[in-house]
């Protein structure tokens, strides 16, 4: 399915900075009526909403049922879904005081998307021409040392994108699974690799939109990371290892949230 997104009315969690507010300025500039910009990060919308007419505001929190039901009902025009709220913890899995926070990340990342899913399926699926995309991880297909967790919940996201694949395939819906190479966000910031600008991330979920693609891959060493996943996921993990255990120790423990 080929999406039109001018005169769209579009839905994008985590859009208070990185990939998010990046996909809220290209929306905007593929001719998107509206988007709706939402977060946790109250200061940050604010700023955001400033920058167009044309961008509406949400403080929601994807893990509050009640709050993105609430969403759900007070957006039924919404044409676009784009999940791309996350939480990422970089701590080594064995040394971590506690669990919670590990529940934590899996409670954004993947409940978050499954109740966004849900609730906003009969709007997708009622819309003329509907789309959910979601924002994943190459660590959705290969499991990082120090990252653990953030994998689990990125391979358990792609799981429920290809089954909402499926169930809104009779609607005719598009579902669009987005894999990010190494983007400069704030996520990323431990990390010393090559990065690229959001902004790529976003132009190619546009395309993607506008050619009816399941997939995309954009950004810095996505095409690599991918090939190398069939090729040799050994070496891959072996020089992942070396970068993430140096980003580790500049870490601490730190989590970051983008939504």
């Amino acid at each position: 399915m080929i999406m039109r997104i001018e005169g769209q009315v579009a839905l994008v969690t985590g859009a208070s900075g990185g990939i998010g507010a990046a996909l809220v300025d290209s929306l905007l500039d593929a001719g998107a009526a509206r988007v709706v910009a939402c977060d946790v990060q109250e200061a940050a919308l604010a700023a955001l909403a400033r920058r167009s007419p044309r961008i509406d505001t949400l403080l929601l929190d994807v893990t509050d049922e009640a709050a993105v039901a609430a969403a759900a009902s007070g957006h039924p025009d919404v044409g676009i879904l784009i999940n791309c709220h996350g939480l990422a913890i970089q701590q080594s899995y064995l040394e971590a005081p506690s669990l919670a926070a590990f529940r934590r990340e899996m409670e954004v990342n993947y409940w978050g998307q499954v109740l966004m899913c849900r609730a906003f399926a009969p709007v997708l699926m009622r819309a003329e021409e509907g789309a959910l995309v979601n924002v994943l991880s190459p660590l959705a297909y290969v499991t990082f040392p120090f990252v653990a967790p953030y994998c689990a919940t990125k391979a358990a996201c792609r799981a429920l994108t290809d089954a909402m694949r499926a169930e809104f395939a009779p609607a005719g819906a598009l579902v669009i699974g987005v894999y990010p190479g190494n983007i400069d966000t704030a996520m990323m910031s431990n990390v010393d690799v090559p990065k690229s600008d959001p902004h790529v991330v976003a132009h190619a979920v546009v395309e993607g939109l506008r050619s009816g693609l399941q997939e995309v891959w954009a950004g810095a060493s996505a095409e690599e990371i991918r090939d190398m996943l069939k090729s040799d996921p050994d070496a891959l993990i072996a020089a992942a290892a070396r970068q993430l255990r140096i980003a580790n120790i500049n870490a601490a423990g730190q989590t970051v949230s983008i939504g």
